[in-house]
C-alpha cells in the first residue's frame, strides 16, 4: 500500500508540476461545464427512452455514451482542479470549501461509474431463440441497456454535480476563491 501511496504521489507531483506551466489558472472553470452539460443531458435521454421508443434504443444507447463522457470529462475536470487549486490563497475557510468540493466532485464521479458499472451487466431482452439480441448492444454482447437502478445512479450523479457546481460557485461568487482581486482603480488607469 506504501507504494501504491508513493507512486501516486510521484504522479500528483509531476502532473501539477507539468500542468501549471501547460494551462492557466482558470483552466477548471474552462471545462467543468462539460461534465455537467452531459450528464444533465445522459439522464434526460435516459428518461426520455423509457417513453419514446426508437430505432436501435437511439435514446438509450445515447444516454449510455454520454454517461461515459460526462464520467471522462469529470475526471479531466478534477485533474484541471488540481492545477486550479494551486493558485488559490489558502484560508482556513478555503480549506473546509475547497475540502467538501472535492468530497462531492469524488461522489458524482461514483455514482457516474456506479450507472455505467449497472449498465455493463445489465443485458437487452432476448428477440430470438438464435439467441440474438434485440437492437443495439454493448460490443454485439446483449449488454448496455438502462435499468431503474443505472437510473437511479445517474440521478444521484446529477444531484452530486449540481451541489458540487453550486459550491463551486459560492467559493468563486462568495469567498473569491481563485479570483484574482482588481481594484476599481487599476481598471480605470487603463
Amino acid at each position: 500500500m506504501h507504494f501504491i501511496t508513493g507512486l501516486w504521489s510521484a504522479f500528483l507531483t509531476t502532473w501539477i508540476h507539468i500542468g501549471i506551466h501547460l494551462f492557466p489558472h482558470t483552466i477548471h472553470p474552462m471545462v467543468v461545464h462539460f461534465p455537467i452539460a452531459l450528464l444533465y443531458l445522459a439522464l434526460a435521454l435516459d428518461i426520455a427512452g423509457r417513453f419514446i421508443q426508437t430505432p436501435d434504443h437511439f435514446l438509450d444507447r445515447s444516454s449510455f455514451w454520454l454517461t461515459i463522457l460526462g464520467f471522462l470529462a469529470g475526471a479531466v475536470a478534477a485533474a484541471m482542479g488540481v492545477i486550479s487549486e494551486q493558485f488559490v490563497h489558502w484560508t482556513p475557510t478555503t480549506t473546509v470549501l475547497l475540502g467538501a468540493h472535492q468530497r462531492d466532485a469524488v461522489l458524482t464521479g461514483i455514482f457516474a461509474l456506479l450507472a455505467i458499472a449497472v449498465r455493463f451487466y445489465a443485458r437487452y431482452p432476448q428477440s430470438s431463440p438464435a439467441g440474438r439480441t434485440q437492437g443495439w448492444s454493448f460490443w454485439n454482447t446483449g449488454r448496455g441497456r438502462s435499468t431503474p437502478l443505472s437510473t437511479l445512479f445517474l440521478l444521484l450523479a446529477v444531484i452530486m454535480i449540481t451541489w458540487t457546481g453550486s459550491l463551486g460557485g459560492t467559493m468563486v461568487y462568495h469567498y473569491g476563491v481563485g479570483i484574482r482581486h482588481v481594484s476599481y482603480v487599476n481598471i480605470l488607469k487603463h
